[in-house]
């Protein structure tokens, strides 16, 4: 199964055999302080998840994932802390697949289910079937990361750090920073990182 990552520099295309470059869905990433999208999804735990549940959180965090990207399995361990460390201090987390289940099964609900029960996920994780949200969202990758503030504006978007191979060679956890600025109430060391991964499976 090939997983593209982003090139640098651009947007990932292929090329066909006519020389033209493939059609891709024209994605416009959420600016800062947007507010974030209402959504309604069915999650692993056979429950509806909202954006209201979380309504008492003092942040969101959105983690745009799913089952099948080596990005999102080399970083899953450290999803998992950040979701049990920050949880903790008020911080909602909710994890959303909307890769297309028909050309990945992978990432179908039953094998979300049961990797949701294998790495133990202290967090919703939820299937965005109508890919309605990862669009709102302007999301291109995964693992890519969304963070709301308390009234719900966009003042975190990227990656969660600069190293997916190695957690012990990390030199920007920007997630974490950017979690712990907003908790302490000032702004985000840097607001905007460039996302790395696979892109998302489109219909």
């Amino acid at each position: 199964m090939v997983c593209r990552a982003r090139p640098k520099g651009g947007v990932n295309r292929r090329l066909g055999s006519t020389g033209l470059r493939a059609s891709v869905p024209q994605i416009m990433a959420l600016e800062l302080l947007a507010p974030c999208p209402p959504f309604s999804l069915p999650g692993t735990d056979d429950r509806t998840h909202t954006l209201d549940d979380f309504a008492s959180s003092k942040l969101l965090c959105v983690l745009v994932s799913c089952n099948h990207c080596p990005y999102v399995i080399a970083y899953e361990d450290r999803m998992v802390a950040l979701g049990r460390e920050y949880g903790a201090k008020g911080v909602g987390f909710i994890a959303v697949n909307a890769n297309d289940a028909t050309r990945y099964p992978d990432d179908a609900m039953q094998p979300m289910k049961v990797r949701a029960r294998e790495k133990g996920f202290p967090f919703p994780y939820v299937r965005d079937d109508s890919q309605e949200l990862v669009r709102a969202l302007g999301a291109r990758f995964t693992p890519e990361v969304f963070v709301f503030d308390e009234a719900r504006k966009l003042r975190y978007h990227g990656r969660i750090d600069d190293n997916h191979r190695d957690a012990s060679r990390v030199s920007s956890h920007d997630l974490r920073a950017a979690l712990d600025a907003l908790l302490a109430g000032a702004e985000p060391p840097v607001a905007e990182t460039v996302a790395f991964g696979c892109s998302v499976k489109w219909k």
